[in-house]
């Protein structure tokens, strides 16, 4: 073979290495069983939101969608995803997936009246941080996600992930499978975080509540001649 065709030919083998390693295997930081649940997961999440379990179909549904999912109050998310369901979910897949993505942490109230609670948190393992730095080497959002899910060790609150969607459509590709499963882990976080202990939720909406009086009063002191409704 000539010296040429045989440099060709290596270079061509070089890049085509270089760009499998640029997409992500999430073998590499799930087994086989536990990339089963996470396409359960996925499926749940888009069937709650879709109507269908379809990967071809999750990138359509969820730019459709990408108006009611940025409302910072979540109700989309809590109106939309069953909470009786999403524990039935936990049940189907096994601890050891859970387990890599999730722990219950536990929570006390410093406010009267004092409560303890559990409430889903990270897990602390790197599996699932690790494969979000690893998506983003195409996608800063996600790269930046996995640090902090590090360093931190807490799931993003609100809707800043969606937003970021919104801004910066082309780092997402959400025909991409392992977009998809983070981005349904992301917001079933969310709707755990907001149904789990439903008292606890209904004593800090009540503390909100009362906040809310107490600002309205002294902004009312600060300032009398002010209208209120």
């Amino acid at each position: 073979m000539p010296k040429n065709l045989i440099l060709v030919v290596l270079l061509n083998l070089s890049l085509s290495i270089f760009g499998q390693k640029e997409q992500t295997d999430i073998s590499d930081f799930f087994s086989a069983a536990e990339i089963e649940d996470l396409n359960l997961i996925t499926d749940f999440f888009q069937t709650e939101l879709c109507g269908i379990a379809d990967s071809t179909k999750f990138e359509s549904c969820i730019k459709n969608l990408l108006p009611d999912l940025a409302d910072w109050k979540q109700s989309y998310i809590q109106d939309k995803i069953s909470w009786r369901k999403q524990k039935k979910l936990y049940s189907k897949i096994s601890d050891s997936t859970f387990n890599k993505i999730w722990s219950l942490c536990k929570n006390w109230r410093t406010l009267e009246p004092k409560y303890e609670y559990e409430s889903i948190c990270f897990s602390q393992k790197d599996n699932f941080s690790s494969f979000l730095k690893s998506l983003g080497k195409s996608n800063p959002y996600l790269k930046s996600y996995g640090k902090k899910l590090e360093s931190v060790g807490e799931f993003d609150s609100g809707n800043y992930l969606v937003w970021n969607i919104i801004e910066y459509p082309k780092n997402w590709n959400l025909k991409d499978r392992n977009v998809q499963i983070a981005l349904a882990i992301h917001l079933l976080t969310q709707n755990d975080k907001e149904k789990r202990d439903k008292k606890a939720i209904r004593l800090q909406k009540r503390d909100q509540r009362k906040m809310k009086r107490g600002m309205k009063i002294k902004s009312i002191k600060q300032n009398p001649s002010q209208p209120w409704n």
